[in-house]
């Protein structure tokens, strides 16, 4: 018999007995579970999303084609989420040699209140990550986190409008919320480039344009909550050049008016 792990969510905190998952982290398509055991080819792999709610049931199974020493799975971001507000059971369970083993159970609770948020967020990208931020429209797969900077390095561009990235983040109902982020261009020249903070696709600030590599400029953009829960925050450019196309984009911060 196998001593197995219980499987986990990447993004789940570390609150005891239960730990709590946050659906603001989650950021994509798909939220990630690990399980730190080391897996065989030929393993069989079982795991059971259990939950009290509608739609937020999950099972996957699959063979194991190659040895690794701890193993990543995929479950659909949308069935995570339908479980807010309740607790979600994990269960695995590993096939070898004809033999059955089971993991401990994880319980999670999806979102449950209170979740401590703190109010003032930023992301300085230092740890050569996106952080949490998702590339969209044509910036998808073609952004790199160089340098503590997220870089737009493109050639052959056609000429579009398109959000470059975007960020689930918490708020509160009534509360008012300034941000900002830093962006140089890659020449000494603009090359027509006109961005601006967005909230749920809305505009929230002033264009930013003329961007070189002679300075840095500061975007911004204020809002205020109507409800408490999750917005997406974004840097939208408004006229996507065609041709050759390069953004340095620096620190994006958000605080809370005092």
């Amino acid at each position: 018999m196998l001593i197995i792990p219980a499987p986990r969510f990447v993004e789940q905190d570390s609150t005891q007995p239960i730990p709590n998952l946050d659906p603001a982290r989650l950021s994509g398509d798909v939220a990630i579970l690990r399980l730190d055991f080391p897996m065989q080819p030929a393993d069989y792999f079982y795991l059971s999303l259990n939950s009290t709610v509608l739609g937020g049931t999950h099972n996957q199974s699959f063979n194991i084609a190659h040895s690794t020493a701890s193993l990543r799975i995929l479950i659909p971001t949308n069935i995570v989420i339908a479980s807010a507000g309740t607790e979600v059971q994990l269960r695995a369970r590993i096939l070898r040699g004809g033999l059955y083993s089971t993991a401990g159970e994880a319980r999670i609770n999806i979102g449950r209140l209170p979740i401590v948020v703190p109010p003032d967020q930023s992301w300085d990208f230092s740890d050569g990550t996106f952080q949490g931020w998702v590339a969209q429209g044509v910036y998808v797969s073609r952004l790199s986190v160089i340098g503590s900077r997220v870089v737009v390095n493109q050639f052959n561009n056609q000429a579009t409008s398109s959000h470059i990235i975007t960020r689930a983040v918490p708020v509160t109902a009534g509360r008012t919320y300034n941000c900002s982020f830093e962006v140089t261009g890659s020449t000494a020249v603009s090359d027509g480039s006109t961005l601006h903070m967005t909230i749920n696709g809305s505009r929230i600030g002033p264009d930013v344009t003329t961007i070189t590599d002679a300075r840095r400029q500061i975007g911004t953009g204020t809002f205020t909550a109507a409800t408490t829960g999750t917005v997406r925050l974004g840097i939208f450019n408004a006229t996507v050049p065609s041709g050759q196309h390069g953004l340095s984009l620096g620190p994006l911060q958000m605080s809370t008016t005092p």
